[in-house]
């Protein structure tokens, strides 16, 4: 199942690149580096060291504890997430995952280092660095705020034993890491795409098939019972945001409009309008 899903993936890969080739015009590029990168950079990155060195070691859970556990305390909405459990789906999540951001990385920086256009690479590399950084940080910090159990440590299918070694960050479920790494780079890489080629057919194809992989990522979250329904619908819309706000911030002429500000337990958008 999995050497199928990257034999599909793959193939749409190779005719992604190969629409950067059949696209590349005189388009003006899009992007460009500004004075706000050294705080937008640094402040992602710290963001990042921060949430990383809270979240290590965090929330160890005892047998006595998930013995107290009780489904019907979850909402109604996230309970069935209770009964999931799969270790099957909790390696596609991760190959999903995967996919789609060496995808994003891949497909936006590659064309113009092939044909030596060095700063648009390094400006695309840049702005992909910082939106990870953030997006990592602003997960981990979350995590660790909300503290929340993961849906397997409920499923009595499972012994309390397997539930207690089923994984060594059990009180991280909201949100979803995986949910919103695989948004930030469907939107990253849609929106690059987009700016730097133009509205057509394949930039709905590139909209379309990174969405759905990043949406397949957080589907299968839920079905390996590491997250409710809740923790990706929120990964899902903190990646994204993140993913297309920072290359709006770096666009060729705009104003400051969009600012996000980064720092200590909190991320910051506002808009000028």
């Amino acid at each position: 199942m999995i050497r199928f899903q990257r034999a599909i993936v793959l193939t749409v890969l190779a005719a992604l690149l190969a629409a950067n080739g059949l696209l590349a015009t005189e388009r003006p590029f899009p992007y460009e580096l500004k004075k706000k990168d050294f705080w937008l950079g640094s402040g992602g990155v710290g963001l990042f060291a921060l949430g990383a060195s809270l979240h290590s070691g965090h929330g160890e859970i005892t047998l006595e504890e998930i013995l107290a556990l009780d489904r019907n305390d979850v909402n109604a909405f996230d309970r069935p997430a209770t009964r999931n459990w799969s270790i099957a789906w909790s390696d596609r999540s991760n190959v999903s995952r995967d996919i789609v951001v060496f995808s994003a990385l891949l497909v936006t920086t590659a064309p113009s280092l092939w044909r030596g256009k060095w700063s648009q690479t390094l400006t695309v590399a840049v702005m992909f660095a910082e939106a990870y950084a953030i997006m990592g940080g602003a997960t981990y910090l979350t995590k660790v705020a909300a503290a929340r159990r993961r849906p397997y440590l409920y499923n009595t299918d499972l012994t309390p034993e397997e539930r207690l070694v089923a994984l060594a960050d059990p009180k991280s479920s909201f949100f979803s890491g995986h949910t919103a790494a695989a948004f930030t780079a469907a939107a990253f890489l849609s929106k690059v795409f987009t700016d730097v080629h133009g509205p057509s057919v394949w930039s709905t194809l590139v909209w379309g098939s990174s969405l759905s992989l990043a949406a397949y990522t957080s589907f299968a979250r839920v079905k390996a019972g590491v997250h409710f329904p809740t923790d990706v619908i929120a990964g899902a819309a903190v990646g994204f945001s993140i993913g297309y706000l920072v290359p709006v911030l770096h666009k060729k002429g705009s104003s400051d409009r969009v600012q996000v500000v980064a720092g200590p337990n909190m991320v910051t958008l506002s808009l000028r309008f």
